[in-house]
């Protein structure tokens, strides 16, 4: 069994990170960074976007140093998460039909 390697963690951009002058901004940035590492794509930029709406949230570009994610992505995030995700099933992972065929099928002619 081959332990699988640990998704990287994007590190932040931002000024306060790279001149390390405020130390609870940098773990927090840390932290958002790790989480972000764990999620699928869409849950990235929708997350991201949850972040850009909050109050007193940091602009698209600041969230793209913080996160690593284009301004665009954060954006579309937005819109979807607007738009109610439309398409997105709610209770699984994939839609149905997504991932690989089962093994029998395969194999069968």
């Amino acid at each position: 069994m081959t332990a699988t390697a640990e998704p990287p963690v994007h590190r932040c951009e931002c000024d306060t990170c790279r001149v390390g002058s405020d130390p609870e901004i940098t773990r927090y940035h840390q932290q958002v960074n790790l989480f972000l590492s764990r999620l699928t794509e869409p849950q990235r930029r929708w997350y991201a976007a949850t972040l850009s709406q909050q109050a007193n949230s940091p602009t698209d570009y600041q969230l793209s140093l913080i996160t690593g994610l284009d301004e665009k992505t954060i954006q579309r995030g937005r819109h979807e998460l607007q738009a109610g995700l439309p398409g997105v099933p709610s209770l699984r992972q994939r839609r149905p039909g997504g991932g690989r065929l089962r093994a029998e099928k395969k194999t069968q002619r």
